[in-house]
C-alpha cells in the first residue's frame, strides 16, 4: 500500500510540474550493415 500511495503522490507532483520526469537514455540501434560486419568476424 505504501508503494502505490508513493507512485500516485510521484505521478501527481510530475503532472503539477513539481518534479521533472526521469529523461530516458536512447537505447543505441546498431545499423544493418553492422550486423552483416559481425557475421564475417
Amino acid at each position: 500500500m505504501k508503494a502505490w500511495l508513493n507512485n500516485v503522490c510521484w505521478k501527481l507532483a510530475v503532472a503539477l510540474g513539481l518534479i521533472e520526469p526521469p529523461r530516458l537514455q536512447p537505447i543505441p540501434v546498431r545499423a544493418q550493415r553492422d550486423g552483416v560486419a559481425a557475421r564475417r568476424r
